[in-house]
């Protein structure tokens, strides 16, 4: 399938993040899927992947992934192995985190630990995807918690974003930003022929 998908021009962006921090059901809401989204460990074992216009028109593919969890188990490790080849294989990551989480820190940690030990955590200057954290559960924090959440992240140069995959709230901002990152490596040509 990855073969396939190298001979269509769409970037891939990949959802990745800590279990049950809300990948499904972003991805379920940008794309109209219907993949299973429970508040289980490793829900979604095989990546899953859909189309998505992004505002500008252009169509990029989405992929869901399994979620991480810390001092994962060695036996394990096997079964992330679709997941981290498809994660290696996107243009853009979108670190799904679940803001309203009393550890979301050290989940975001593990997350990030796990993504650098394979050059992905978008940090480093080597080609690694551009990293977009995304701060999902805005419903569920206090109204003072989503004021100092948007003061941050409106000082992070369209690299964070505050949204509910349950409302809607956000969505638009992502997808801005997600735009942004990719206009950022296009080319206007004018041509006459």
């Amino acid at each position: 399938h990855r073969k396939a998908r190298r001979r269509v021009p769409y970037p891939i962006i990949a959802l990745v993040g800590y279990t049950n921090a809300g990948k499904s059901t972003l991805f379920n809401r940008l794309t109209d899927a219907r993949v299973d989204q429970r508040d289980q460990l490793f829900a979604t074992l095989d990546p899953t992947m859909r189309r998505l216009r992004l505002p500008s028109g252009e169509t990029v593919i989405l992929s869901d992934t399994v979620g991480f969890v810390s001092d994962l188990p060695h036996e394990l490790v096997e079964a992330f192995q679709a997941t981290l080849e498809e994660v290696k294989e996107a243009d853009l990551l979108l670190h799904v985190r679940d803001a309203a989480h009393a550890d979301t820190e050290a989940q975001k940690e593990d997350v990030l630990a796990v993504l650098k030990v394979f050059g992905m955590d978008g940090r480093n200057g080597n080609g690694a995807a551009p990293l977009i954290e995304v701060l999902n559960k805005a419903d569920l924090l206090a109204s003072a918690d989503v004021a100092a959440v948007q003061n941050r992240t409106s000082r992070t140069n369209q690299r964070m974003v505050l949204i509910s995959a349950r409302d809607g709230s956000g969505i638009d901002t992502l997808l801005g930003a997600v735009d942004h990152i990719f206009a950022a490596g296009r080319v206007e040509l004018e041509l006459r022929i």
